[in-house]
């Protein structure tokens, strides 16, 4: 069973209000999004993305550490299931080069 492939069942999308960090690329601020994911077999899994806010469109997983407080301020998530999810995605995170979660 360990070449199953699994399937995502839920999945929800939260800003990280606190995130303040500038594109690695261009140095313009970036918005960061917490997304969870579980899956047929019980697993969930995490990660924070962020998208560079000016020209570059730079995206990539980021430390989700806040620049406010000790732990990041999310919105309420916006719950997703099935193919609706990717459409509902922030524009910035709908593109195919977004690293799997982990």
């Amino acid at each position: 069973m360990a070449n199953r492939k699994r399937t995502v069942t839920a999945s929800e999308v939260q800003d990280v209000l606190n995130y303040f960090g500038k594109c690695p690329i261009c140095n313009h601020p970036a918005r960061a999004w917490h997304i969870t994911a579980r899956f047929d077999d019980g697993g969930v899994e995490s990660q924070t993305v962020a998208a560079c806010g000016g020209w570059c469109g730079w995206k990539g997983p980021v430390n989700p550490t806040p620049m406010t407080g000790d732990t990041a301020v999310l919105t309420q998530g916006q719950s997703m299931i099935g193919s609706a999810a990717a459409s509902s995605l922030p524009a910035a995170l709908r593109r195919t080069d977004v690293p799997p979660l982990r």
